[in-house]
């Protein structure tokens, strides 16, 4: 769109904010979201700050490769146990969790998904695969019913096991099923799961390839006696891109459908103590709603690979959500929100059969309750968006409190002040500069100048962040700032 679209965009919004102060707004039942005032402005180059700063990047591991050429190894997710140990555990979507311990590569993987599943996983070099993994918060704590449990985000066949959710495709078709499944540790040994604990928890089919299941996590900041502790958030994207195969966006409509659990945000008790599969927590906010599914948290999503909370400052839950053609966008988790897919991309009307042809908002926007992005940018910056940490590690105390996101296919990283981030503000945000055996250089170059990045972020327990990239199958830790 040309710089005067975006600000006829920016006026409508304005005028919807006006509007919307003068106005009551309806809500779903128990749907706290948005106020409706955060209306998104659309990104800018005056949203982009510049900065000198330059952040040191070191070689920690390689894992093994998994294929001949590029991607080396799918990284995915780079996690803490949240022991005490200075183990991390690395997700290959290709179904192997390898454990790094004092950044050393340990022989044994942790979990092969290839040899305690079989047949039944599915990975390939779409978005199949193993996806992620969340250690319960009571994993240290003997005798606790969480303790030495952990749990895993992947696909496998659609005739491996009866899903729960069926697909909501009108024709039926099912590529496969997005599975979450409970582990154990092995009693004889900490760095290797017990593949014979496995306990199914949830199941749901999905209709296409991609935008499938992403990141499962708990809420750091819950405490033990509090209403989120224990309660899995689950990322699940809307279906696939149904663009090329029938030439409409979103054609099944899933996102903004409240009774299909793809494109949104959901939240379980995977560990429930009346012996069930999971439950659902009774201050899910939809809870009661015959419209919705009560496992809903939160909708309106395309593909929402990342999310995280600041685990210091406000404590909020950022979301990344992955755009079409036009916007990639950093939601701030809400209870309840509906973030707009498909009727919305970032701050603009979805064009279903022409995804370079959006259009600006309706007059009546805000009368809508679309809940609309603290941060988006526009693909001359790149074309997924990844992320997500606040920083609160020591290395870099220029980057504390500060919200570090980047972009997967460019592999540019960026920062914004955590506190500042509001649905609907469009907050400022800088480019991080990289340097890398003494020269100052892009990913991209670090990677040979490869075309692509297959960049993914990581954190360990002390706040510290590492570049994934799965060009090389490398992790990387960020250090010492520079000016």
């Amino acid at each position: 769109m040309t710089l005067s679209s975006w600000a006829r965009v920016a006026s409508i919004l304005l005028a919807s904010i006006l509007a919307a102060s003068c106005g009551d707004q309806k809500a779903e039942p128990k749907a706290s979201s948005a106020a409706s005032s955060d209306r998104a402005l659309p990104e800018t180059p005056a949203q982009r700050a510049d900065s000198d700063l330059v952040v040191v990047v070191r070689d920690i591991v390689q894992l093994p490769a998994t294929g001949k050429g590029a991607p080396l190894a799918r990284i995915n997710t780079l996690v803490p146990a949240g022991d005490g140990s200075p183990r991390l555990f690395a997700v290959d979507m290709d179904g192997v969790i390898h454990v790094i311990e004092r950044d050393q590569l340990l022989p044994a993987p942790f979990l092969d998904m290839t040899r305690a599943r079989g047949g039944a996983f599915v990975h390939d070099a779409t978005e199949k695969g193993l996806t992620s993994v969340a250690f319960h918060p009571d994993f240290a704590r003997t005798g606790a019913p969480g303790f030495g449990r952990l749990y895993t985000a992947s696909t496998e066949l659609a005739s491996s096991a009866i899903a729960e959710f069926g697909s909501p495709d009108p024709g039926g078709e099912v590529s496969h099923h997005d599975v979450i499944a409970e582990w154990r540790v092995d009693a004889a040994d900490a760095n290797r799961v017990d593949p014979k604990s496995r306990r199914e928890v949830l199941r749901i089919a999905h209709p296409l390839y991609d935008h499938t299941i992403g990141q499962i996590a708990f809420n750091p900041n819950a405490a033990p006696d509090g209403a989120d502790y224990g309660m899995l958030y689950i990322g699940v994207g809307d279906g696939g891109d149904t663009l090329p195969v029938r030439q409409e966006i979103d054609s099944m409509r899933n996102a903004q459908n409240t009774r299909t659990l793809l494109g949104k945000m959901l939240r379980i008790d995977p560990l429930p103590a009346d012996g069930r599969k999971y439950t659902v927590p009774r201050d899910n906010p939809f809870v009661g709603s015959a419209k919705h599914f009560p496992e809903i948290w939160a909708y309106g999503l395309r593909n929402p690979q990342r999310f995280c909370w600041d685990t210091g400052g406000s404590g909020k839950m950022f979301i990344v959500d992955i755009g079409q053609a036009q916007i990639e966008e950093v939601n701030v988790g809400v209870a309840g929100a509906n973030y707009g897919w498909s009727e919305r991309e970032g701050a603009l009307v979805v064009n279903r059969r022409d995804q370079n042809q959006p259009s600006d908002l309706p007059k009546n926007d805000a009368e809508l309750g679309f809940t609309y992005p603290a941060i988006q940018y526009r693909h001359d910056l790149g074309g997924a968006i990844t992320g997500c940490s606040v920083y609160r590690g020591r290395l870099i105390p220029a980057l504390r409190g500060k919200y570090i996101f980047g972009d997967i296919a460019s592999g540019r990283i960026f920062f914004t002040d955590a506190a500042q981030l509001t649905n609907g503000k469009m907050a400022k945000f800088a480019e991080i500069k990289l340097k890398y055996l003494g020269r100052q250089r892009t990913l991209l170059e670090i990677l040979g100048n490869d075309s692509r990045a297959d960049l993914r972020f990581g954190t360990d327990a002390a706040g510290e962040i590492y570049l994934l990239t799965k060009r090389d199958g490398m992790i990387r830790r960020l250090s010492i700032a520079e000016h």
